[in-house]
């Protein structure tokens, strides 16, 4: 809520990604209780070293702290903080997201694994197995596809046009896709894959879970992959709600 020359912030926010390296962060917060749905919402920079700010570590499956959760009580922003104009703050967050989709959606990530995958397979000498080529090779070719529809994205941004709802789309073929080439990275692994770390393989090192670890929240950050298909339902092929 507005106090003067302040904002005074109380909640928490949960998935704050390296919160605990940050010394700012954006936050999404209601300054007009009256309004309805996203209307009421204000776009503000918070010094993380205020007075108020508590950054709880989140410990991940891989033992990491990457995640946080923030807790705010009675916190104090300065109304020079504010970005944009006051209660317009969700037109700047959708176009963030936007971008945010476009970044997670890339293929580096599936390419990534995809070499993870290429040096297991030939540590366990399955390379020239034919069935594992086959689904290789269609892994391979979905990764091409997922490019030429990145690029397309890519064009639109270097236009400086808005990018449509259907960057949702991206999103979801580029982290479903890294997810299935993390699994099949565990199953080419055989019982390596129970093992965490870097580890022997075959007369090599390799850590056959990076990849793993790395999926399994792709589809749940930038807005769950279950939210990237109600955008689509919803704003490109106006299916009913």
């Amino acid at each position: 809520m507005a106090d003067g020359e302040e904002f005074v912030i109380n909640g928490q926010k949960i998935w704050t990604t390296l919160a605990q390296d940050a010394t700012h962060m954006f936050v999404l917060a209601r300054t007009d209780k009256a309004a309805k749905k996203q209307a009421g919402i204000s776009f503000l920079l918070v010094d993380l070293a205020s007075p108020g700010v508590r950054v709880r570590p989140i410990r991940d499956l891989a033992g990491h702290e990457e995640f946080n959760e923030v807790f705010f009580d009675a916190v104090r922003v300065p109304r020079e903080n504010l970005v944009g104009g006051l209660n317009e703050g969700w037109n700047i967050a959708k176009a963030l997201l936007g971008f945010e989709r476009i970044h997670i959606g890339s293929p580096k990530m599936p390419q990534y694994a995809l070499g993870i995958l290429t040096r297991v397979a030939g540590l366990r000498g399955l390379q020239a197995d034919p069935a594992w080529q086959e689904r290789y090779t269609a892994l391979r070719m979905e990764i091409e596809d997922l490019a030429d529809t990145y690029a397309r994205f890519v064009e639109i941004v270097k236009r400086g046009e808005p990018l449509p709802p259907e960057v949702s789309m991206l999103k979801i073929l580029a982290t479903e896709l890294f997810q299935r080439i993390a699994d099949l990275i565990i199953e080419t692994a055989g019982e390596a894959a129970q093992l965490h770390g870097a580890i022997e393989l075959g007369g090599g090192r390799v850590d056959v879970l990076a990849p793993f670890y790395k999926a399994k929240p792709a589809t749940i950050y930038g807005g769950s992959n279950e939210i990237q298909r109600n955008i689509l339902a919803k704003n490109v092929l106006h299916l009913p709600g």
